[in-house]
């Protein structure tokens, strides 16, 4: 796993790169739709971890949901702000580290693409701990499909993705594709097999739903009255 220090100069570039493409991706992936579809009805506070560029952030706050985005990157904090309005806050943070709020807890914890840049037992706690009682966790994350048996899988998927970016009119400049590509070496994901057994020992109770383009989601409500 890299040095916080890394990630951020990884994402800054990163950043850095999508703001010279204004609006290279506004449209949400179809696992990243599917995942916003269990943030429970009624939600009134939220929280996006490794928020980026604020796309997940700004999605949920049009569902009337009072949102804060946070991320390592100041400059993809900053590109955040500059692509959504006043009614969603960003903030420099460190989920880990920082103070996100004193005694926050929100009903809806969204997390996509951050959690494999720690490890699960410091992480996945750490979320959970931020989740009010009766709201919801929502986590997705990146799996690998290594496996001769997985060819025709990842045919399909490589297929979709293809399609959906057309749709979506995603343009990658050959500079994002460069940087992506040099964040994403030597990173180590979950097999699909691999994702249940990991996380149940901090979220009794989850779901898992596993999704076509690498990708798997984690759902996960606070009881309203907790056993002690």
């Amino acid at each position: 796993m890299k040095p916080a220090a890394t990630l951020v100069e990884e994402f800054d570039a990163i950043a850095e790169a999508l703001a010279a493409v204004p609006a290279i991706r506004e449209r949400l992936s179809s696992a990243e739709r599917d995942l916003l579809r269990w943030i429970p009805a009624g939600a009134g506070r939220g929280l996006d971890v490794g928020c980026g560029d604020g796309l997940l952030t700004r999605a949920a706050a049009r569902r009337g949901i009072a949102m804060l985005g946070i991320d390592l990157s100041p400059r993809m904090i900053a590109l955040a702000r500059a692509r959504s309005g006043p009614d969603v806050a960003y903030r420099v943070a460190d989920v880990m580290n920082d103070a996100i709020e004193p005694g926050a807890a929100y009903d809806i914890v969204l997390s996509v693409n951050t959690v494999h840049h720690l490890p699960l037992a410091a992480i996945v706690p750490r979320l959970a701990a931020l989740v009010a009682p009766g709201g919801r966790l929502l986590v997705q994350d990146v799996v690998t499909r290594a496996r001769v048996s997985d060819l025709p899988l990842n045919l399909a998927a490589g297929i979709s993705r293809m399609i959906e970016r057309t749709r979506g009119r995603w343009r990658f400049t050959s500079e994002l594709k460069r940087l992506y590509h040099q964040h994403g070496h030597g990173e180590r994901y979950l097999d699909p097999g691999e994702v249940r057994g990991a996380y149940q020992p901090f979220l009794p109770g989850l779901q898992v739903m596993h999704h076509l383009q690498w990708r798997y989601s984690i759902v996960w409500t606070r009881p309203r009255a907790e056993k002690t």
